[in-house]
């Protein structure tokens, strides 16, 4: 069997297991690599198939199949088989996938990846001599590669190795591969692509293992080039680990921490292994909420005490607010917990000026705690399950009678922030004997911090560095104001925005119901849920002219599959022209796996001859650039609207935006509305989507008309959506195209993009002029933010 140089490596992807029964810790993951690659096959094989497949397509090798007596190496000889014959992608269950795969196929015949450079000072590697190792839990190739017959020689030959490294598995992968670069194998369709380590193993065991991947600001670093990461979980040798659903990380085995004793900071150290603090009865651990019944929050802070892994607890609830007389929500998410050790204190603040401060509160809490311990539980952040757990074993291997955070995770959900905070004593994470703990002032806000420091005074306190354990959440009704905030993001240690920050929350997704908390304090605006219901069965044609944009479309369509809109009612349809790096032929390629995933998919092309030399937002080539924009969004339009009820045009450079996109657009119920359009950084992007500030006054200065079409400094005359937080939705003179929303029936009517000037204005802000025209004006989500590329 033989390939053409040319011959693509099949969107296929093929997983085994024993049985159809995938035990729950691999689920999660398996979804990754389906729901990320949404043009991809997938083909999932049982022990039972790769059988049948041996002894009908390779019957000569049953002999060698059966005669192994480790199972991992039947598996590792049926991947090479199935990979040979039908070509694509394999991946091992204990892989995820974090992004598209398609880039890196392209080009290619052969993909395989380096294992991390620790594993080659591994005992067993140094004994063979093999400091670099290849490793076969990925591979990716065209069907019969010329690798195949050379590999399969070798692992007849080896097929009485003692060790499974060496019979099938990377030890044999590496050695082959090595014969084989010798024959100088360097044409395209025979050569072999080996990958860096930190694309697809940027982890090693020992990161897995010891649980230094509970720590985000790890793992995000670690991961920032990965396509996928393998958690090593070696169940053929280390047997299923049973971790839970999500595959979460393993709890770290040392916890770097300061002891202070009324004496200044000593050197930071590791306490010895937390694993060995457990006592052998664990003392009860009151953990106290004050409470005004903070909306749908509290049921989150609820629920993560009644997730929390240490047993011996308590969860006492002090609120000074009367209860409904149906329904109560705080009485509600009580009995939605079904956690039997939580106790509700209703305070009576009658006749009271502003009722009772915070500081009193919280003492109240304190007087009714049964436990030893106890332990302050804000009503509205998030708590990891282990939070409890951790700060228990720490503070008894540190002998200290209080434990805080030193620092935490600041979370800004409506603006897709999120943050590992500056190092201090962080006072919401109190863990503390009840003995020695002080009095709260009756302060209304700040109560906590006179108490951390008298506590510092006057009794042994360890500080722990374990900012998973704990997420504040700044949603707009803090005690403190958003000041406050934006002086802990500017001073924090770590900072992630855009597609990080998404990466991050989905991780943190894992122990933590992060996406439902982001519903409930940024929820979709102006509609009911029926009606948000009914919007997602609307038939929408989504529109991108593209350029240049292979570096681009795998995560456009990966970002278009997540939308949680029906595919079967999505139509999609690009228009290229001028490119130079086969973007036409990259959509070609892909046309049969998207035509099978959404109703109706168009690809047109038409050249321009525009390639301008310098970059694209230079002033003196704005007119034409825009005109030629404005005649390929109409030409794409006039190609491809069929029954669609509404258009969006998606730009092909968005680099993150959230599922809900499409719902919410359509749930503002205008015929043209655009979202908020920001870079990585947070800082506006589209500047063409703007309200003019003296519209009284005639409108833009004639100053600042270049070519016809104004063109003023950023921010003169007009105001971006960053002026308008916090205010849902605002009308609009301009709009930009990076995600534009337009009822059909407007284009159908003859709403196009003028590629002249419109009263001083082309293409998407001419659209906005030309249908107010019309009567229709044109609106903005200030809240709802989308992600561009930043170039």
């Amino acid at each position: 069997m033989r390939i053409a140089p040319c011959s693509p490596i099949p969107r296929l992807i093929h997983q085994t297991w024993k049985t159809r029964d995938v035990p729950p810790e691999f689920q999660a993951l398996q979804r990754s690599w389906i729901e990320r690659n949404p043009g991809f096959e997938y083909r999932f094989w049982t022990d039972e198939d790769i059988g049948r497949f041996i002894a009908e397509e390779h019957p000569a090798l049953l002999p060698v199949f059966h005669g192994y007596a480790d199972p991992i190496a039947r598996i590792d000889l049926a991947r090479y088989l199935i990979l040979r014959r039908f070509g694509g992608v394999y991946a091992d269950l204990d892989f995820e996938c974090l992004r598209p795969i398609d880039g890196l196929l392209e080009g290619r015949s052969f993909v395989v990846g380096l294992e991390p450079e620790e594993h080659g000072r591994l005992a067993k590697a140094v004994e063979r001599g093999l400091p670099r190792i290849l490793c076969p839990s990925f591979l990716a190739t065209v069907p019969g590669h010329p690798f195949w017959d050379h590999l399969l020689e070798r692992l007849v030959e080896a097929r009485s190795s003692a060790d499974v490294l060496d019979a099938t598995g990377p030890f044999l992968l590496t050695r082959a591969h090595a014969s084989y670069e010798g024959g100088r194998h360097e044409d395209g369709a025979a050569a072999v692509t080996v990958l860096p380590p930190d694309l697809l193993y940027p982890v090693t065991k020992e990161d897995c293992w010891s649980g230094r991947l509970f720590d985000l600001a790890f793992w995000e670093q670690a991961t920032r080039r990965a396509y996928a990461v393998h958690y090593w979980e070696g169940t053929w040798f280390r047997g299923v680990a049973g971790r839970g659903a999500g595959f979460e990380a393993a709890l770290p085995r040392q916890v770097a921490a300061v002891v202070t004793n009324g004496r200044p900071e000593s050197a930071r150290s590791p306490l010895a292994n937390a694993e060995g603090a457990k006592a052998e009865g664990l003392p009860l651990i009151s953990c106290l909420m004050v409470t005004r019944g903070r909306r749908a929050l509290l049921e989150f802070a609820i629920d993560g005490f009644a997730r929390q892994t240490y047993p011996n607890r308590e969860l006492v609830i002090v609120c000074d607010s009367p209860a409904l007389p149906q329904d109560d929500p705080l009485e509600r998410a009580i009995r939605a917990a079904h956690c039997p050790n939580i106790r509700l204190i209703r305070v009576d603040a009658a006749g009271r000026q502003g009722g009772a401060t915070l500081g009193e509160l919280r003492n109240i809490a304190v007087d009714h705690a049964a436990g030893r311990y106890v332990c302050q539980w804000d009503d509205d952040d998030l708590y990891d399950p282990c939070r409890l757990e951790m700060q228990q074993r720490v503070l008894a291997a540190a002998g200290a009678q209080a434990c805080l955070l030193g620092r935490w995770m600041i979370w800004w959900p409506a603006e897709d922030r999120l943050a590992v905070s500056c190092e201090r004593d962080w006072e919401g994470s109190l863990l503390c004997e009840k003995a020695a703990m002080p009095r709260y002032p009756a302060l209304r806000r700040g109560e906590d911090t006179p108490v951390v420091e008298q506590l510092r005074r006057t009794a042994r306190v360890v500080r722990m560095d374990l900012p998973r354990l704990y997420t504040y959440v700044v949603h707009g009704t803090n005690t403190f104001g958003a000041s406050h905030f934006e002086v802990h993001w500017q001073i924090a240690t770590a900072r992630f925005g855009g597609d990080r920050c998404r990466a991050m929350l989905e991780e943190m997704g894992k122990r933590l119901p992060v996406e439902a908390y982001r519903r409930a304090v940024t929820p979709v605006p102006a509609m009911s849920v029926p009606a948000i219901v009914a919007a997602r069965q609307e038939k929408v044609l989504v529109l991108t002219p593209v350029k240049d944009a292979v570096a681009h479309l795998p995560r456009y369509l990966e970002l278009l599959g997540r939308l949680d809109h029906d595919p079967s009612r999505l139509s999609l349809g690009f228009l290229e022209g001028d490119s130079a790096d086969g973007t036409h032929d990259w959509l070609g390629g892909r046309l049969p796996e998207l035509r099978q995933r959404y109703r109706r998919v168009t690809l047109l092309r038409h050249d321009y001859g525009f390639r301008p030399e310098g970059p694209r937002w230079a002033p003196d080539i704005q007119r034409r650039r825009r005109e030629l924009l404005a005649r390929s969004r109409n030409r794409l339009l006039s190609g491809t609207l069929g029954d669609e009820d509404w258009v969006l045009w998606l730009d092909a450079d968005l680099v993150d935006y959230p599922p809900d996109l499409l719902a919410r657009l359509l749930a503002a119920g205008r015929d043209i509305v655009v979202p908020h359009c920001v870079l990585p950084d947070g800082r506006t992007f589209d500047l063409n989507s703007f309200r003019l500030t003296a519209p009284e006054t005639g409108g833009e200065d004639p100053r600042h008309l270049a070519d016809g079409v104004f063109q003023p400094p950023r921010g003169v005359g007009r105001l971006y959506l960053d002026a308008f937080a916090g205010e849902g939705i605002v009308p609009l003179d301009g709009v930009g195209g990076t995600a534009l929303l337009v009822r059909a029936d407007l284009h159908r009517e003859g709403l196009c993009f003028p590629p002249y000037s419109h009263r001083g204005y082309i293409e998407t802000e001419g659209l906005a002029m030309m249908a107010r025209d019309m009567g229709v004006t044109a609106w903005g989500l200030p809240d709802l933010r989308i992600v561009h590329a930043d170039q």
